[in-house]
């Protein structure tokens, strides 16, 4: 081989070895970095709102040191706990609902809701904890109460849809914020929670919107 090719042969084999070398580095940091963000995720899941940096390493299995690396503070977790969260429940939200009546389908989206309230509960506690110190879990709070909102617009008819007392009624009766102290400070089960939310909505349906 000549030896102006033998040097440009090596070069182009150090730069394949470089970029892969680059490459293992970039897929290592990137699934250590998910493992953190599991960790924080299994933690709160398991009634624990406000995890520490050791605790989440401690899960992790990684060092308190590398948590710090990919996390400089705990804000920037949240921001990658909210779209993991985003990743696993708004498929959920958007689902198709099988009924054609509104009343129908204003219970069935009701219902689902129910579901989803109980799958994100911890995720809500932890946030309430956190909200007056973080901007960015504050706008995903109101964010969330905004989706809950526009659901029920899109279910509603215009009639009840321009009464804002009945909205804003519904529309608190179905929040987050109800299915949560009737699941944890009134300590029902999920069966008997659902049941009262389906059952005040019927009440106030059937008081505002009769059947003709």
């Amino acid at each position: 081989m000549d030896p102006t090719d033998l040097k440009v042969f090596r070069k182009e084999t150090d730069s394949v070895s470089e970029t892969s070398a680059i490459d293992g580095r970039l897929h290592r940091s990137i699934k250590t970095r998910g493992k953190i963000v599991s960790a924080f995720i299994h933690l709160i899941g398991q009634g624990n709102p406000s995890p520490t940096a050791e605790q989440i390493a401690s899960e992790a299995k990684v060092g308190l040191r590398t948590v710090f690396r990919h996390f400089e503070d705990m804000e920037t977790l949240y921001r990658e706990i909210t779209q993991r969260l985003d990743e696993l429940m708004m498929p959920l939200v958007h689902k198709p609902l099988q009924a054609t009546d509104w009343r129908d389908r204003l219970m069935e989206s009701i219902e689902r809701r129910c579901d989803i309230f109980d799958h994100i509960a911890p995720f809500h506690t932890a946030a309430q904890l956190h909200m007056h110190e973080s901007k960015h879990i504050l706008q995903q709070v109101q964010r969330r109460v905004k989706i809950e909102q526009d659901i029920l617009a899109r279910l509603l008819p215009a009639n009840l849809l321009s009464n804002q007392v009945f909205f804003e009624s519904l529309s608190m009766m179905v929040s987050l914020e109800t299915w949560m102290r009737l699941r944890s400070l009134q300590r029902l089960s999920t069966a008997k929670s659902k049941t009262i939310v389906m059952k005040v909505v019927q009440s106030m349906l059937s008081t505002h919107a009769p059947l003709p």
